[in-house]
């Protein structure tokens, strides 16, 4: 048996023998231990001695109490959540990011003792479900635990880390489709426009961070939604200026910082740009693999802000587009050609790729639909799945190896580097942390 395995396996079993302690202690009053302020705080132990985020642990002392509303448990100087106390010992579970050798401290009331021995914790790459429960019939906000989703599409993230969520309605494509707002620093969600009419996809957040900016599937209408104006949301159109244009269907946008114009492309296969205040647009090219959907970025990295990526989700695979040159060149995939395969760029192959993102690294990430997984692109050429396992449908948490998803749409990147994923099928949020 491995030393996770052993650890895991002999944490539950204290856990039963804590909790079942716990209960004989509330069902007999003279066995509770209260904290007495005149008698200092005792530890004497603590098990595991490692662990990484979400670690059972108990500790063991003295002088506790039993109103874990007044304890208080540090790793280092991360708080960690303090379940249950029988008085002598603390249910605890420990917290994100505390650092990797913890010096533990435990207050209740005015008082506080610190163990010598310090927590050995380790740092790891998890797939955790953010928020969302397969099967829910639409949506509910509140706190994470308590937050639901009809279909989970595609995602944004802004400078206050509030992620904009579209949904789209299970049985019902063109009407009562929302956008919900999630934060989870602050536990929270709640509904930014309970009706959109048509279907949304892909938004933008403008360069300030502040405002997004959100596509309807079909036509020329598109939505705003700023911090600055109280989240009330506005809708906007597509206005021609100097020339003519058609859209039909208009999968995401992206701001260009090379320009300072948001970009958006429809199945047509016509390139615009336009003021997102105003609504004026331009047509930029036409022809760029006219029929397919499409979800499109450009890059951040300085020196290269005029390099558009687009991913042809009926086409399978992914093109840039230099707005110096108009040179519209394959990247990765191979044209109407799905499948899996992972490997340098001209031989891997996606099925149905939808929202790109990339990283402060410079590498791109994306939902590869049809095969159920998020593959990395960097810049040197190598595509690589990163996240679930290719052709296998599921809802499971866990390791990067592990994890189970069914059709991801959306991914979104925080700048703390922790992705969220638009998990469709499974009508939930996952979130990629190193934690």
């Amino acid at each position: 048996m491995k030393k996770s395995s052993k650890i895991n396996f002999f944490t539950s079993l204290l856990m039963c023998f804590f909790l079942t302690g716990f209960s004989s202690c509330k069902d007999d009053e003279n066995k509770k231990k209260e904290y007495d302020p005149n008698q200092p705080i005792i530890l004497t132990d603590y098990y595991p001695k490692e662990g990484g985020i979400a670690t059972q642990m108990i500790i063991s002392g003295e002088n506790f109490g039993t109103d874990v509303s007044k304890i208080k448990v540090y790793f280092n100087e991360a708080k960690a959540a303090v379940i249950q106390s029988t008085g002598d010992k603390l249910y605890v579970i420990t917290p994100r990011k505390p650092g990797e050798d913890c010096v533990i401290t435990v207050s209740v009331g005015g008082d506080k003792a610190i163990f010598e021995e310090h927590f050995t914790y380790h740092i790891q790459t998890t797939v955790t479900t953010l928020c969302g429960v397969k099967g829910a019939p639409g949506v509910q906000t509140g706190n994470m635990a308590e937050t639901q989703f009809p279909y989970v599409t595609y995602l944004a993230i802004d400078v206050d880390h509030n992620l904009f969520v579209c949904c789209r309605e299970i049985n019902n494509y063109y009407d009562q489709n929302k956008v919900v707002l999630v934060n989870e620093r602050e536990d929270k969600s709640q509904i930014l426009i309970p009706n959109t009419g048509a279907p949304l996809n892909q938004p933008c957040i403008s360069e300030d961070g502040k405002t997004a900016f959100i596509p309807t599937d079909n036509g020329n209408d598109y939505w705003e939604l700023s911090s600055d104006n109280m989240w009330i949301p506005r809708k906007l159109t597509l206005r021609k200026s100097a020339e003519d244009f058609s859209i039909d269907y208009k999968h995401s946008f992206s701001m260009c910082k090379y320009d300072g114009f948001m970009y958006t492309r429809a199945k047509n296969g016509t390139l615009l740009k336009f003021d997102p205040k105003t609504g004026y647009a331009q047509v930029v090219a036409t022809g760029l693999m006219n029929g397919s959907d499409s979800y499109i970025l450009f890059s951040p990295q300085q020196g290269e802000e005029h390099i558009l990526y687009l991913a042809y989700t009926n086409a399978h695979c992914i093109y840039t587009y230099n707005l110096k040159t108009g040179a519209h060149k394959l990247f990765a995939g191979m044209v109407n050609t799905p499948g899996y395969a992972d490997g340098p760029c001209e031989y891997a192959l996606f099925d149905t790729p939808r929202q790109i993102i990339l990283t402060a690294e410079n590498d791109l990430f994306l939902a590869d639909s049809n095969n159920h997984v998020i593959r990395k692109i960097t810049q040197d050429g190598v595509v690589s799945t990163v996240i679930g396992q290719a052709g296998m449908t599921g809802n499971q948490d866990g390791t990067p190896e592990v994890a189970l998803f069914n059709e991801p749409f959306g991914v979104a990147v925080d700048t703390d580097g922790t992705i969220y994923i638009g998990d469709s099928k499974n009508q939930s949020i996952r979130r990629l942390a190193i934690e």
